[in-house]
């Protein structure tokens, strides 16, 4: 009877023990679970400020990019050649444009690395160079280079819309012939 009694004092320990762990396991699980969930949703926070000053330094420079080709336009080199404050307006129009497309992520819009260059870069070197020689060659140079930039700047979809433009007004001309365009043999 002792031996049972000892028997049954020990699978008692045992249990006791055994359920000591299992709660202690219980809890430690729980309190691991809440720090996880407590971490992901610190980390999810963290990402969204992250993405929203990564937001509000795209549009900052967006601004600053059509504050600054404005000024382009309205400089005194551009006052006083009109081709040249002709396509000045038109670089203008087109780069804020191209903001636009890039800021409601419009599909053919260039990066922003494009325009700031174009913009930052090149316009104010070609301004310069028209200011420095003024000369007819050089203003003709910069007014084609600067067409250029606008050309090279528009989005690839508007290409397309204006080349479908295009042969919609070829194909009205060609349907106004009295002979067939194509046979039908």
């Amino acid at each position: 009877m002792k031996i049972h009694a000892l028997i049954t004092a020990v699978a008692s320990i045992i249990s006791l023990i055994g359920s000591l762990i299992a709660n202690l396991a219980t809890h430690d699980s729980l309190l691991l679970i809440a720090l996880t969930v407590l971490f992901v949703q610190w980390h999810a926070q963290r990402r969204r400020q992250e993405k929203a000053q990564e937001k509000q330094a795209v549009l900052a420079t967006m601004r600053d990019l059509s504050e600054e080709v404005t000024l382009l336009s309205c400089s005194e080199v551009a006052n006083s050649h009109p081709e040249l404050r002709c396509e000045l307006h038109i670089f203008e129009r087109t780069v804020v444009r191209c903001l636009a497309d890039l800021h409601h992520r419009r599909p053919g819009a260039p990066n922003l690395a494009t325009m700031e260059r174009c913009v930052t870069v090149l316009a104010p070197q070609l301004l310069a160079a028209v200011k420095e020689f003024d000369d007819k060659l050089t203003l003709q140079s910069a007014c084609r280079q600067f067409r250029h930039m606008s050309q090279r700047l528009l989005p690839k979809l508007a290409n397309t819309d204006q080349a479908a433009d295009t042969q919609f007004a070829l194909n009205s001309r060609l349907s106004h012939r009295k002979e067939p365009v194509f046979s039908s043999r």
